[in-house]
């Protein structure tokens, strides 16, 4: 597939709305701001509002919340439902039976489909809107994306299927050599591996040490809008102007795609 990174964002983007990360272990942090390749649906940085010397003194009193970390979260768009994991006299990897994450997911024959799981994953956001109010009229804003918020973890897996009737398996095995390379921390401990059985579609996994947010698998977005779409009696509040001008979840710079991740082509018959 041509596009399977931004086939796979638009995916996600579809059910969670969210913008996913092809390449999670790429650092993407609240803050910053730049633009959409509309060929490969990834975001591209220009800067950061809280290091760049035009923002960083207005933004400074305004970090960003961290909210304790979930257990597991999944996203999946064009699957079946979820399949309990079992285990098979094939199966004989030593601790897979008490993986702190473990399913099987079907694919869509003709369909293509995205998965993606993340192990403790911690949100990181903006909160309220007094800092929104006072970037309106930033320069380096202009026609740029601006990261709210963020979805990091110590473990992900995504997978984005070939439009065939695929199943994937997955299961983090903590603390058990397994018969593939595992990921290794920092310290030289093995901290838990992903063990798999895939189908013929694209899978990317990773894996750090427990407790560390290695990975940026998901991230939300705003941007600021072109005009004024609500009118007020008297003067809105800095909250009301900000709400109005910054739209939370700004549409993709591509159109419709189909299942092959090219934009449909749009053909207007009424003056045919």
């Amino acid at each position: 597939m041509k596009y399977a990174s931004r086939k796979y964002v638009d995916l996600i983007l579809q059910v969670s709305s969210k913008w996913a990360s092809w390449d999670p272990p790429h650092l993407i942090e609240v803050g910053d701001y730049g633009t959409i390749d509309k060929e490969t649906g990834l975001f591209q940085k220009d800067g950061n509002i809280y290091t760049d010397p035009a923002t960083a003194k207005l933004c400074a009193d305004y970090q960003p919340d961290t909210r304790a970390p979930d257990e597991v979260m999944v996203v999946c768009s064009q699957t079946e439902k979820k399949r309990d994991f079992g285990l098979g006299p094939e199966i004989d990897i030593p601790g897979i039976a008490e993986a702190s994450i473990k399913g099987q997911w079907k694919f869509k024959s003709g369909k293509t489909g995205a998965l993606l799981v993340m192990a403790q994953p911690r949100s990181s956001i903006i909160s309220g809107g007094a800092l929104f109010s006072k970037l309106i009229d930033t320069p380096s804003l202009k026609d740029k994306y601006l990261v709210t918020e963020t979805v990091a973890c110590h473990a992900y897996s995504l997978y984005l299927s070939s439009k065939m009737d695929d199943v994937i398996s997955l299961a983090l095995v903590a603390k058990t050599p397994l018969p593939v390379s595992p990921l290794v921390s920092a310290g030289g401990e093995i901290s838990a591996t992903w063990w798999s059985q895939t189908g013929s579609g694209v899978f990317r996994h990773g894996c750090a040490e427990r407790g560390t947010y290695s990975f940026t698998p998901l991230f939300a977005l705003k941007r600021l809008r072109k005009i004024s779409f609500v009118r007020y009696r008297g003067e809105p509040t800095p909250e009301e102007r900000a709400e109005d001008m910054w739209d939370s979840e700004p549409e993709s710079p591509w159109g419709p795609l189909d299942e092959d991740g090219e934009e449909d082509v749009f053909e207007d018959r009424v003056h045919d």
